[in-house]
């Protein structure tokens, strides 16, 4: 395994300086041999590794296939002045003749109609969000007074569908500012270089505006756990990431970076430290007073039959999801203009409606996946 780590660096370096000087048939055969030895790795690893592995072999490959069927610009012999040396990789330079990277591609173009008041329960995550930009916002004055400056970084985990994007959304209404969203697999490229550019990019653009939200979705998938076997994509997305979020603390702009993931066990520790993400919140199924609210908000408007039992519902439902509330209710709905069509009868939402949506709809969150967050909190916070 060693051999095969160490034979994978040699050719991406090898292939790196002959893009550099413009030998595009040595680059070709330094690419093919790295995305071969990545390959190799591929099936000596398991789980992510594995995968990790077998996407940046696939990079390689198709950078060598680019170069050969488009080769470099010869760097000139005759100059004594060494080849000019930018901030980008030269992989980057060479990959960049891709897809081109528009600045506007994740900003939102319109703020969120998505309020807080749309969001049940959450109310720790709601307070933090306040401490942290809303009232130095609306209180400036007061904030300078105690040297505290808006914004700041805050990671959302949780089990899927409990409202953590939706959050990020309410975030940007509730400050009227500019909101840029990305998930890991908008980042990713494959081709070589080009994501570290692109999530540059996106950083970026955020900062240039004087008040920004920027939703970092899946930060698992773009910011993993660096290892020794960890892919070079890997490395450097991460390290582009903390040079450019370093670099914007001493900017006057304001940015709130809010990071959303499934799988906090799998993000770069760095990624944690102070400066990036300071504040990380659990986000889990909705308590019963949540419950009860999603269930309010959702059948607002909506004919129920009289004797509708709303705390009863909000008992029923305990272990469910926001996401999988919404799902039970979307299709108690249909049950009833199913029984409305057919039955030539005033359409009305019965609690049997929601009784025959609970048959087909489970909820999605396990015991074991919640003991999963449970031991993370101890492992890493002490909690």
């Amino acid at each position: 395994m060693s051999f095969l780590f160490d034979k994978k660096i040699e050719h991406e370096n090898l292939c790196e300086a002959a893009i550099r000087e413009g030998r595009s048939a040595e680059a070709v055969f330094h690419a093919a041999k790295a995305g071969d030895f990545c390959l190799a790795l591929a099936k000596q690893s398991d789980g992510t590794i594995a995968e990790r592995y077998l996407q940046v072999g696939e990079s390689w490959l198709d950078i060598a296939e680019r170069l050969q069927t488009s080769p470099l610009p010869s760097v000139s012999s005759g100059s004594d002045k060494p080849a000019s040396r930018t901030s980008q990789s030269p992989i980057a330079t060479a990959s960049l003749r891709g897809t081109p990277i528009d600045d506007s591609e994740f900003q939102i173009a319109e703020i969120p109609d998505v309020s807080f008041d749309d969001i049940a329960g959450m109310e720790v995550a709601k307070e933090a969000i306040f401490d942290m930009i809303v009232h130095p916002m609306r209180e400036p004055e007061k904030a300078r007074a105690l040297k505290l400056k808006p914004g700041g970084g805050v990671l959302l985990y949780g089990p899927p569908g409990t409202g953590k994007t939706m959050f990020g959304k309410a975030i940007a209404h509730e400050i009227d500012a500019p909101f840029f969203y990305a998930s890991g697999a908008q980042i990713r490229s494959k081709w070589h270089g080009e994501s570290e550019q692109r999530l540059s990019r996106l950083i970026q653009s955020a900062r240039e505006k004087p008040v920004a939200v920027l939703f970092l979705d899946e930060v698992d998938g773009l910011l993993p756990r660096r290892a020794s076997g960890s892919s070079v994509v890997d490395n450097r997305i991460v390290t582009q990431f903390l040079a450019d979020i370093g670099g914007f603390r001493d900017s006057e702009n304001i940015l709130l970076l809010l990071g959303a993931t499934n799988k906090p066990w799998e993000i770069d520790e760095a990624v944690f430290r102070t400066g990036r993400f300071d504040e990380k919140i659990y986000i889990g199924p909705p308590d019963a007073g949540a419950r009860r609210g999603l269930l309010e908000i959702h059948l607002a408007g909506v004919p129920l039959e009289d004797d509708f039992n709303f705390e009863k519902w909000a008992m029923r439902l305990e272990g469910y999801t926001g996401s999988d509330i919404v799902g039970l209710v979307h299709d108690a709905k249909r049950s009833a203009l199913r029984r409305s069509v057919f039955g030539q009868s005033d359409p009305a939402v019965k609690q049997i409606d929601l009784e025959q949506a609970l048959t087909t709809i489970p909820s999605s969150v396990t015991d074991k996946m919640l003991g999963q967050y449970e031991r993370f909190q101890q492992q890493r916070f002490g909690a």
